[in-house]
């Protein structure tokens, strides 16, 4: 999914400052029944700390298998990209702009290397020091400017003697060995968490296009059945605000400033909306208030 041009003069910042005064209205997580959202997201492969020389193709294996546990309970996936050296907010921005994708996953994987040297005597065995390391992850959501939490998870020490000859990350040897068992409980139990913090999180989308019609505007969203959306389901209809000029001004911080383009205005809620056709990737909403929406304002399922 690309990203769609909006009239107004907006820019990833005003998403930042997406729905900060519009009171949240969750169900509680006990309450399966309303916890469907089936939430995008953009993940990293994982940066690399001390990069092990025996395995090929780490980064993108541990994304691969993390994206994979998301995928099975039900969230999108819509992207794995290169790591990241970002340590901001400005990368979920970007996928939320270019994907229709709220919430961004980096990973980083440190202290994996294998430490020690095989005996140069023939008699003594070789020793290794045992291989450990840890999983990072933060995760941002895009459409508020918001860091939503932070995992740091110690691997469980395991066999340091290398693979010999190198092995590649993506195979099921690698998986079914000491080391590889460690990882993948590591990523389990980080899974766990990021679908912990995801649950029951409300749906946010974006206005792809408006169409007056009697007496109301349909207005066509990027949200639809594989989003977790229903047919019954009622809409916030969101105007982001007018944004800062700069990425490096972080609104979520701010008093009131002044720009170029004048004040900083606060997202503004037009009403509400409901849906009037459900596609599977898209829908339709109708919506009856008074004031003017556009494409690429965002709605907020309730």
């Amino acid at each position: 999914m690309t990203g769609y041009p909006v009239t107004r003069r907006t820019t990833w910042l005003a998403i930042a400052a997406l729905l900060l005064p519009i009171p949240t209205v969750a169900a509680p997580a006990t309450d399966s029944e309303h916890c469907q959202a089936n939430h995008r997201l953009v993940m990293t492969e994982a940066r690399l700390t001390h990069e092990p020389g025996d395995v090929r193709g780490l980064p993108a294996a541990l994304a691969d298998r993390l994206a994979s546990r998301l995928e099975a309970a039900g969230q999108q996936v819509v992207d794995i990209t290169r790591p990241t050296r970002s340590e901001g907010l400005e990368p979920a921005m970007d996928a939320f702009s270019r994907h229709g994708a709220p919430y961004f996953l980096r990973l980083v994987a440190s202290d994996l290397g294998t430490e020690g040297r095989p005996s140069g005597i023939v008699l003594l065995p070789d020793r290794y020091e045992p291989r450990g390391g840890q999983l990072t992850a933060t995760l941002d959501d895009g459409a508020r400017g918001a860091r939503l939490d932070t995992w740091r998870i110690d691997l469980s020490t395991a066999d340091g003697k290398p693979f010999s000859p190198e092995i590649a990350a993506d195979s099921t040897r690698f998986w079914e060995s000491d080391w590889g068992e460690s990882l993948d409980a590591a990523i389990e139990t980080m899974a766990k968490s990021v679908l912990d913090t995801l649950e029951c999180r409300p749906l946010v989308g974006r206005v792809l296009s408006t169409e007056s019609r009697g007496g109301g505007t349909d207005l066509r969203i990027d949200l639809g059945r594989a989003d977790g959306l229903a047919a019954d389901d009622r809409l916030i209809v969101v105007e982001p605000g007018v944004p800062t000029d700069s990425l490096g001004v972080n609104l979520l911080t701010r008093p009131v400033m002044e720009i170029t383009a004048g004040p900083v205005r606060e997202p503004m809620n037009l009403g509400e909306a409901r849906v009037t056709f459900l596609g599977e990737n898209d829908a339709t909403v109708r919506y009856q208030g008074n004031r003017a929406v556009e494409r690429g304002d965002l709605v907020q399922v309730r």
